[in-house]
């Protein structure tokens, strides 16, 4: 199988370069090269799905492709953007010439939310949307077709390991840097301004970025796909960080990766008040304490960020008539303090603990910067 996937990846690069051949003269993606882009995107497709199993799973492909919906007006091109998945363990997505996308299991396991998704399939979009295989294999020099084709060709042939490591190097040479760091950072930030006019979370194309790094930086020895041919990921992270700042767009990433989720719940004759379902306080059960724990949550839900600094999450006012404030909301007054609850400053450092711990799969980014 993975020698099959080696001929496979080299046989898509030479596809890749012949359709450049033919668009090489325009830097600008155009319409009169659609119909030679869909050709290509469809025949590599095929020669996909004939190594690694498509998953046909009606509902997740409802799914993807009601994303796509809402993705596909905000694109420059009128490309066939069908997303497909792919059974592969590995967090990986791409496109195909002509807007064919494919994402693993692997990546759907990994995204968060429905936001992540969008955020992946936006930048896959953006890529066949450019042109950037085009453009890319137009750049790559070192990418010749006829040392490809002996490589093929040799491995095909039978010539053993030989042939597999002189198509290794093939294809470290041709794919692994598959796109410049430009490119990605074009994807990104086209990506990031077709979020937000879809009506998603554009932080989401941080925060995805923001975790592949971490995972990266984890597991530097393990076959990671998306991580492996989306390189530069601290200067990509910075990148998007600055552009959605530079926009004015609010960062705010809790509720794209589906952390800080304020509940209260009654157990056992006392009502608690969570966050990611670790208790913060609590007090006997009664009327009293559901509607201050409800208030208390809702004013939480509406201030908790995973951006907040220590400084954002305080104390203030003089003793006796203190109150836990979160930037320049009260969340709840001395005042209001039920029997068994713990003190203001307990239950601040509650909170900020809780924030430290939503925001340690993301410990690559400066929050407060």
């Amino acid at each position: 199988m993975a020698k099959k996937i080696l001929i496979l990846t080299l046989t898509l690069a030479l596809m890749a370069a012949a359709g450049a051949a033919h668009a090489a003269a325009s830097p600008e993606p155009s319409d009169k090269t659609i119909k030679r882009e869909i050709r290509i995107g469809r025949k590599s497709a095929e020669e996909i799905e004939k190594h690694v199993p498509r998953v046909l799973n009606p509902s997740v492909e409802a799914k993807l492709s009601m994303i796509a919906s809402r993705l596909v007006p905000y694109m420059q091109r009128d490309l066939d953007y069908e997303v497909r998945i792919l059974e592969m363990k590995q967090p990986n997505a791409f496109s195909l010439p002509g807007g064919m996308t494919y994402i693993t299991t692997g990546m759907l396991d990994f995204l968060k939310s429905e936001d992540e998704i969008a955020a992946v399939l936006c930048h896959e979009f953006v890529h066949a949307d450019r042109a950037h295989g085009i453009v890319q294999a137009r750049r790559n020099s070192r990418l010749n077709l006829l040392t490809l084709a002996g490589l093929i060709a040799a491995t095909q042939a039978g010539e053993g390991g030989a042939g597999i490591a002189a198509m290794a190097g093939g294809i470290q040479t041709a794919m692994m840097n598959s796109y410049s760091i430009d490119l990605e950072k074009e994807a990104d930030a086209m990506g990031i301004d077709v979020l937000y006019r879809a009506g998603y979370n554009p932080a989401a194309m941080l925060t995805m970025m923001e975790r592949m790094n971490v995972e990266r930086l984890k597991r530097a020895q393990y076959e990671l796909g998306i991580f492996q041919t989306h390189p530069e990921a601290d200067e990509r992270v910075e990148a998007a960080l600055k552009y959605l700042r530079e926009k004015g767009i609010d960062i705010q990433r809790k509720d794209v990766v589906k952390m800080l989720k304020v509940t209260v719940a009654d157990e056992k004759g006392r009502t608690r008040l969570l966050i990611d379902g670790r208790e913060l306080f609590s007090a006997p059960s009664g009327d009293g304490a559901r509607k201050l724990f409800e208030g208390v949550a809702k004013r939480l839900d509406e201030n908790l960020e995973l951006e907040l600094a220590p400084y954002d999450i305080r104390v203030g006012g003089e003793p006796g008539s203190q109150s836990l404030i979160i930037g320049r909301s009260i969340i709840l007054r001395e005042d209001e303090l039920l029997p068994g609850m713990p003190g203001l400053s307990e239950i601040r450092d509650g909170v900020m603990e809780a924030v430290n711990r939503a925001r340690r799969g993301n410990i690559l980014t400066d929050y407060y910067e």
